[in-house]
């Protein structure tokens, strides 16, 4: 975040208001037009994370000569491929890119719970790819079951949980991606895990199967628990909770509230109260700079953070933001495993102001 985030905040909306919805204007209306990726007219795509120079995205791709993980470059329409899928019916990737390093969980069946899974990197640097994880496999060789948890990446360092034994007991590892160190950190009933600056690593963890949440930290290098944050030390029942390193953000009330704060040392606040059944959608995405999106059923939002407010960009689907730019997965229009369905790619400084909340033109 910048430097005067927290104290622009403050004068634009109050300690304690929450972000308003403003009315798309002309401009807003307009802010798709010519941003549509030629590429997802020929190819499923999916978007793993934003490569944040400005030009290019992270994707898993489902095409007739090439299935799998690629970067590709919205200007220029084309893709460099990073590992191709085994088994272009079945597999599936999540992922996050931390400015040098791409790790993503390569899930093998759509009808295992997602317990079936390999986690990798790329180093965009040398290009080089390596396994850092798998799922563990009970005596009997099945997989342990494991909640939906793509690995996260920051500051040289890979997340995530998996499952490891009976009664829903997991584990969360921690990777190196210099040396491909994997180090469990935690064991019992964590959920997924972020990183943040340090590095260190947060998650949410039951005391007792089926208690609230309370969060957690350790430090990222060594595995050892530290202090958890100020932001985060009163917190309970958390879900999703998602950072770039310095701000925060996460879910609660069944996903139908979202919260923020602008830094581990400031108290969040809640910025979004959706309808009883309006769940939030699932992740929650990372504040990238000021900019950062949400999404309920049919909607997906672009929120200004600095001036607390927020706007629909789409009817539907879901969006990826990044330090320089956002990408937007259209929803599909028919029920398929790899529909094709338009990307938008929009860098953020072609974004308008987010109008004053209660004002359209």
């Amino acid at each position: 975040m910048p430097g005067n985030a927290d104290a622009s905040l403050v004068k634009a909306t109050g300690s304690k208001k929450g972000w308003c919805q403003a009315k798309p204007n002309s401009a807003w209306k307009q802010v798709l037009r010519g941003r549509v990726v030629p590429l997802s007219h020929r190819v499923s795509i999916g978007p793993l994370a934003l490569a944040n120079e400005g030009r290019s995205f992270y994707a898993e791709i489902y095409g007739k000569s090439y299935s799998g993980v690629v970067r590709i470059d919205a200007r220029s329409n084309r893709y460099t491929k990073i590992k191709r899928f085994s088994d272009p019916v079945n597999y599936q990737a999540s992922g996050d890119f931390d400015g040098r390093w791409l790790v993503w969980a390569e899930y093998h069946s759509l009808y295992d719970n997602l317990s079936d899974f390999t986690v990798w990197s790329w180093d965009s640097l040398t290009g080089r790819i390596r396994q850092i994880g798998r799922a563990n496999r009970s005596s009997s060789g099945e997989f342990w079951p494991s909640s939906w948890n793509a690995p996260v990446a920051h500051q040289g360092y890979a997340a995530w949980q998996e499952g490891a034994g009976p009664d829903e007991l997991r584990e969360i590892h921690v990777v190196d991606l210099a040396n491909g160190h994997d180090r469990i950190i935690r064991r019992g009933h964590p959920s997924g895990p972020f990183l943040i600056d340090g590095p260190r690593v947060i998650w949410p963890e039951s005391m007792k199967r089926g208690a609230l949440t309370v969060m957690r930290a350790a430090d990222a290098r060594t595995g050892r628990l530290v202090a958890t944050p100020p932001a985060l030390r009163k917190l309970r029942g958390a879900i999703w909770p998602a950072s770039n390193g310095k701000s925060l953000l996460y879910a609660t009330d069944d996903q139908t509230s979202l919260w923020w704060s602008p830094s581990f040392s400031a108290t969040p606040r809640r910025v979004y109260k959706g309808r009883k059944y309006s769940l939030l959608g699932i992740p929650l995405n990372e504040v990238r700079g000021r900019y950062t999106s949400f999404s309920i059923p049919l909607e997906t939002y672009v929120a200004d953070t600095v001036a607390g407010r927020y706007v629909r960009i789409y009817p539907g689907g879901w969006a990826i933001v990044g330090s320089k730019a956002l990408v937007l997965l259209t929803p599909s229009k028919r029920k398929a495993n790899h529909a094709i369905t338009d990307i938008f790619y929009v860098p953020l400084k072609s974004l308008p102001p987010v109008p004053s909340c209660g004002l359209s033109g």
